[in-house]
């Protein structure tokens, strides 16, 4: 399980992570929903006094800017600002509204209590039409643990903390029209949890009990019920691909799809050979499965990318910075991939760096990037 964030980053961004088994979900690639949607890719900018701007990636007309239009995004009434972002905050979009996520912050001082409650807020991909919903007292949001489903339901996992000590773990519902939080599952006593992906019949959970192998459910919409998926353990490598609603697995040398709606299963094109049967399942990725063997910097470390639909293997080992380039978006006009950061006026500070570059480049290793016009950048100062 990954805790809630602490600190208050420069750029901060939603991504929603797959579930692996064996290993720690890795963050970088879209997965259900993430801060991309019919508007561009949507980012967020930090300030020293804890508020923050908005920010979006067009990548038709290849332009980063914020969602201000002519005003200044520092004004409190500017569609760009954000009034706390104190103990981070991240974004997801759906299919047509923004949402933002802020957790509540853990206080160091006096100075940000009164931007320390954490909310939900749901917008226009403008900025505008704005609506928030406070979170309870003692509950705190499980970083990147929520998804936006279909018809714009908005879950996620909250875990309460109660006066005795223990924590309570649930799923809730956020809906932002009748302005309330609702309870849709409350787990088991002892139950920590983590929203990995969903598919057309509800979310995917990984559940686990303290000294206990992760159990992977489906949260089923209709039946208000838990259902066992029959993954989960930390003996046998698997990865979800919680955009597509399936779970790849190993059977011999073939890499095998697992659909969560109906329970089929099926051979994919993708095999393992040369020494990789035993690689981690790392993560999916735009028709991908990415395998790990090994630790950076262990004598046979690898890493391979298998396309499932063909077998074709390929080997992404593009670097920016000295950093591993990674796929932040998916978009119709090719990957929008991270590049090492941009040192910040006025700051030791880094701002992320992002850019376009076309699919076949980014899997055959061809740093050809498409880089964005960034006034919003040239603007920015952290004071």
């Amino acid at each position: 399980m990954k805790p809630l964030r602490k600190k208050c980053c420069l750029l901060l961004l939603c991504v929603l992570l797959a579930a692996c088994g064996s290993a720690p979900a890795p963050g970088g690639p879209e997965y259900l929903d993430s801060s991309s949607g019919p508007g561009g890719f949507y980012a967020l900018l930090t300030y020293r006094d804890g508020t923050g701007s908005l920010l979006c990636y067009d990548c038709e007309t290849m332009e980063c800017t914020y969602l201000a239009g002519e005003t200044d995004p520092r004004d409190e009434n500017s569609p760009a600002f954000l009034p706390s972002v104190v103990g981070d905050a991240w974004l997801l979009a759906g299919s047509r509204h923004l949402y933002v996520l802020k957790p509540p912050a853990q206080l160091l001082d006096d100075e940000y209590k009164a931007r320390g409650p954490g909310w939900l807020m749901r917008m226009e991909p403008d900025g505008t039409a704005r609506k928030t919903l406070p979170l309870p007292e003692g509950a705190g949001l499980v970083y990147q643990s929520s998804a936006v489903l279909e018809g714009e339901k908005l879950l996620l996992v909250l875990c309460q903390q109660e006066e005795n000590g223990a924590q309570a773990w649930y799923l809730a519902e956020a809906d932002f029209d009748a302005g309330t939080l609702r309870h849709r599952l409350d787990l088991e006593e002892g139950t920590t949890a983590h929203l990995y992906g969903a598919c057309a019949r509800g979310p995917i959970l990984g559940l686990r009990k303290a000294g206990e192998d992760q159990r992977l459910c489906l949260y089923n919409l209709e039946k208000n019920a838990l259902e066992s998926l029959p993954f989960g353990g930390e003996d046998a490598p698997w990865c979800l691909d919680g955009r597509g609603g399936a779970v790849y697995y190993p059977e011999g040398d073939k890499v095998c799809r697992y659909d969560v709606v109906t329970g089929q299963r099926e051979a994919t094109a993708a095999r393992l050979t040369d020494g990789w049967a035993q690689a981690r399942f790392e993560e999916v990725v735009d028709g991908h499965l990415f395998l790990v063997r090994g630790k950076p910097g262990e004598e046979g470390y690898g890493r391979i990318a298998l396309r499932l639909a063909t077998g074709e293997v390929f080997r992404p080992d593009l670097e920016d910075g000295g950093q591993r380039v990674t796929i932040a978006a998916v978009m119709p006009q090719g990957y929008l991939v991270r590049l090492a950061g941009i040192p910040a006026a006025g700051s030791e500070m880094r701002l992320s760096h992002y850019a376009m570059m076309d699919k076949t480049d980014y899997w055959n290793g061809r740093p050809n990037y498409r880089e964005f016009t960034n006034p919003a950048y040239g603007a920015y100062s952290f004071e």
